[in-house]
């Protein structure tokens, strides 16, 4: 995998727990992003704003109800294309790390919250 937006803000990237790291470690980060560029036919200018919102949204910085109205601002597209390239980025990148994420805490030692009950 190559250097993606997130892992270029080194020093916020290792403020995120060991876990979340390897999940987008071992995610297809930068494929997503760029299946989605091509696809909506993104200039290479917004590609690159695309993916520095995206480091935004999983840093936390960006609240999830506001994603659209910040690429439809800062990519200069419709609402309509915002909503189809979220609808993509949440598919391709998004899950993909949410279900890496899971696996690795499933597999985990270290106990469960139930467990301590």
């Amino acid at each position: 995998m190559t250097a993606n937006s997130i892992e270029r803000n080194a020093e916020r990237f290792n403020t995120l727990p060991e876990d979340f790291q390897e999940a987008i470690c071992t995610s297809d980060y930068d494929l997503g992003l760029q299946l989605t560029t091509k696809k909506h036919k993104l200039h290479i200018d917004q590609s690159a704003i695309l993916e520095d919102l995206l480091a935004r949204f999983i840093f936390g910085e960006i609240e999830p109800s506001n994603l659209i109205s910040e690429m439809g601002s800062k990519l200069n597209i419709t609402k309509e294309q915002a909503t189809e390239i979220a609808k993509e980025i949440d598919e391709l990148v998004i899950t993909p790390i949410r279900q890496n994420l899971q696996k690795i805490q499933s597999q985990s030692t270290l106990p469960k919250v139930e467990d301590l009950k």
